[in-house]
């Protein structure tokens, strides 16, 4: 393992919580729920305050790119200045960007196919394919800042914000790259993909409740986030504030199910256990765990016992900010990870809301409605847990 350390030094979200860094996690602190759109019938959380004109420069760049890079953008310029980077001063070639998604453009794929359709081949938009790619949205942000550096696109459903951040761990590390802006961007509340997830039974028509008795199934939501990870010692001659440490990451996968997952947490449990060793943490070091927690039925019990499987009696309390943006897909390891950094430096953390009717078989701690200090917080998780069995973990530890 590289000596090289890797530390935080910025977050910026696009997310139903709003467009920013300090103040968005307020908003979490507070347990703002953000769930108050709705597509075809079913509850959806949208950012509303996005003005892709102003994020883009120009109505006709605005138009020439999908809503998902509108979304990456915002979050990377606040990201970007929320660490202090004077972007001019960054050496190319050891600047990069490393994205999280699901499925990219995909709200430009469907619109075009209507075009196609009703218009004809001739007006489809000669943008249609930079604008459907998952990795154009990389692209964009690495033009944006002029990073040459390491430029990588993942896509794992809904671990891939989470495995982005872990592949930006592995090159800063490797001394591939000094600072590279990693994180996730999901834009997919189109009528077809939420037909696709509702008729799998994965949605909820009443509501995001992760970890109640309750629960029926995830909202979904739209946004982005990204976090600015630096080589400590770069970081320090700049003087950056520094946030925490990205100490490890473990991924793993359940071999059990394309869309279920484990029932015992198998994948879930290898994963955790790989952050922490990478990270050089016991389990005794760990004071929070940021939760996939989904509020689906069998992801929410699965996590649990996995939780209960590395931590035995002693799992640190945990809570799911999905209860306040619904489920942002490819996105949602990033912002989850981001409000998992900023739990670490603010020493609070942010509660599970719409948590009325504690589930015997959770049987964790799960923060419930109200944030709580934490004082001293040495170290925390995030999880990410996907379809396809796909799992992936981010360590933090203060700096």
């Amino acid at each position: 393992m590289s000596d090289r350390a890797v530390v935080v030094t910025g977050v910026g979200f696009a997310c139903p919580q709003g467009i920013g860094s300090t103040e968005v996690f307020e908003r979490f602190v507070e347990g703002r729920n953000a769930i108050r759109a709705e597509v075809e019938g079913w509850p959806f959380a949208t950012v509303e305050d996005l003005d892709a004109v102003a994020v883009m420069g120009s109505t006709k760049e605005a138009r020439r790119t999908d809503r998902i890079a509108h979304m990456a953008c915002a979050a990377a310029d606040e990201a970007i200045a929320h660490a202090g980077v004077d972007v001019e001063a960054c050496v190319p070639a050891r600047a990069g960007v490393t994205l999280g998604t699901s499925i990219g453009g995909v709200q430009t794929l469907v619109e075009q196919e209507a075009v196609l359709h009703e218009k004809g081949e001739d007006r489809v938009s000669p943008f249609l394919v930079p604008m459907i790619m998952p990795n154009s949205t990389a692209g964009h942000i690495s033009m944006r800042f002029g990073f040459r550096g390491a430029n990588m696109t993942v896509s794992t459903a809904c671990a891939s914000g989470g495995h982005a951040i872990g592949v930006a761990l592995d090159a800063v590390r490797a001394g591939r790259a000094d600072l590279i802006l990693a994180g996730g961007a999901e834009v997919c509340q189109t009528p077809l993909t939420m037909a696709g997830f509702g008729n799998i039974g994965a949605l909820s028509r009443t509501g995001s409740r992760p970890f109640d008795r309750d629960r029926d199934g995830f909202v979904m939501g739209e946004g982005a986030a990204f976090l600015v990870l630096e080589e400590a010692e770069s970081a320090k001659r700049r003087g950056a504030r520094i946030l925490c440490e990205l100490a490890g990451f473990g991924m793993a996968a359940d071999a059990h199910h394309v869309t279920a997952p484990h029932p015992e947490g198998e994948g879930a449990v290898l994963a955790i256990e790989a952050a922490l060793a990478d990270a050089r943490l016991g389990v005794e070091d760990v004071t929070y765990v940021n939760a996939h927690g989904t509020s689906t039925p069998l992801n929410d019990v699965a996590e649990a016992r996995a939780l209960r499987r590395v931590f035995g009696d002693a799992v640190p309390p945990t809570s799911s900010v999905k209860s306040m943006t619904g489920h942002l897909i490819g996105a949602a390891g990033a912002i989850e990870a981001a409000v998992t950094a900023m739990t670490i430096a603010g020493e609070v953390l942010p509660p599970t809301i719409n948590h009325t009717t504690p589930d015997p078989e959770i049987g964790i701690d799960v923060v419930p409605n109200e944030a709580r200090e934490a004082k001293g917080i040495e170290a925390a998780i995030s999880n990410s847990f996907a379809f396809g069995g796909q799992n992936a973990v981010v360590a933090f530890r203060r700096f």
